[in-house]
């Protein structure tokens, strides 16, 4: 009943802070807005997502400002070293991706400006909503977090608007595949030998779970996992006390983890066993041609 309780407060809070504060904009001029998506509170895929996408549209010769929100350093961090070599992708780091989208709208420098969320921003209107789907769409408050992982319900979006579109994630045949390509050193870059040598995981995700059926799936035998807050800034210390208490150990983490580290943490730990997974995004032959 608690946490009912706390749904209940939390739907009150989500539509008055909607009602207060996220009331309908004005729409862009110049470039084209797109928003990635989720219901889920957390672990939709979105940054990889947004990832691919960039990289689809800088192919076409679009020019394309992608917009995270400050919060998640790890995933600028990462975002940034992906497309340093991309001169058409450029990467902001916001609180207010209503407010910069506007301002880079009117510099008229870019083609498309992509949000990596953005999806509760009711102030970002006449966008095209690409929204990452995983489970049923969410109809019931008791779905909600912190009863539930869910943000918001399906009322809450124009999910019917001609540009709105649904990329089913999981099923026989979904829309969108997240998969694990390459596991790397994290020092030389040397790949991965699998052997009967199982790993232990060390990851900071919103959904960790979905990390370890991936390595299981890419053939990799987990030992223990060791699990953080999603955005933890005390990630890097935490792994250190790891490595420390099991230095002959090997050791799994994620391309965003390992976009918290220092080059002196890098260099200082060249000879320990950390290995970083490296993720592809693939999308179907039909989801691309009618993406947007």
């Amino acid at each position: 009943m608690l946490r009912l309780f706390l749904a209940l407060c939390y739907r009150a809070v989500y539509l008055l802070h909607h009602a207060l504060c996220l009331r309908p904009g004005a729409p862009l001029q110049n470039s084209k807005l797109i928003v990635i998506g989720s219901f889920r509170t957390g672990g939709a895929g979105k940054t990889p997502f947004c990832i691919w996408l960039c990289n689809h549209l800088a192919s076409q010769g679009k020019t394309v400002a992608l917009l995270a929100h400050e919060y998640a350093f790890d995933e600028i961090a990462m975002l940034r070293q992906k497309f340093s070599g991309n001169a058409r992708v450029q990467v902001f780091a916001t609180r207010n991706r209503y407010r910069l989208a506007h301002e880079l709208d009117k510099s008229r420098k870019f083609d498309c400006i992509v949000c990596d969320d953005g999806f509760e921003d009711s102030r970002l209107v006449r966008a095209t909503t690409l929204l990452l789907q995983w489970e049923p769409l969410p109809t019931k408050i008791s779905e909600l977090w912190p009863r539930g992982k869910m943000r918001s319900l399906a009322k809450d979006h124009d999910i019917k608007s001609s540009t709105f579109r649904t990329l089913h994630c999981e099923g026989e045949h979904p829309d969108v595949r997240f998969v694990i390509d390459k596991v790397y050193h994290l020092a030389t870059g040397e790949e991965f030998v699998k052997s009967n040598r199982k790993v232990n995981v060390v990851c900071g995700l919103g959904a960790p779970e979905r990390f370890q059926k991936d390595l299981r799936d890419f053939g990799i035998e987990i030992d223990r996992t060791f699990i953080f807050k999603d955005h933890s800034k005390a990630f890097t210390a935490k792994f250190e006390e790891i490595l420390q208490k099991n230095p002959q150990s090997a050791f799994v983490i994620t391309e965003k983890d390992a976009a918290r580290f220092s080059t002196e943490f890098i260099q200082k730990n060249v000879n320990s066993l950390i290995f970083v997974a490296s993720q592809t995004t693939e999308i179907s032959p039909e989801a691309t041609q009618n993406l947007l």
